[in-house]
């Protein structure tokens, strides 16, 4: 039985996805946590909330984009 390779292209744009992730890992929780203790929050509240979710999308798509390079057959990309 032959066993599937990984397609380093596609590896390659996960790998990418996960990079540009890592930038908003830290603006996200750095900018809520200026915004809670300052006197106008919503200045540093509302990017710092945008970049974790942001963080958390780039993630997750990184992460699905490096498992379809491993387990998906070349049928189905």
């Amino acid at each position: 039985m032959k066993q599937a390779s990984t397609d380093r292209e596609i590896l390659g744009k996960g790998v990418k996805r996960l990079l540009l992730a890592l930038p908003f890992f830290i603006l996200g929780p750095t900018l809520i946590f200026i915004g809670a203790g300052s006197e106008h929050p919503i200045i540093f509240l509302m990017p710092g909330i945008a970049f974790a979710i942001l963080a958390v999308y780039f993630m997750f798509s990184g992460i699905n984009t490096i498992l379809d390079s491993m387990f998906k057959t070349k049928k189905t990309r």
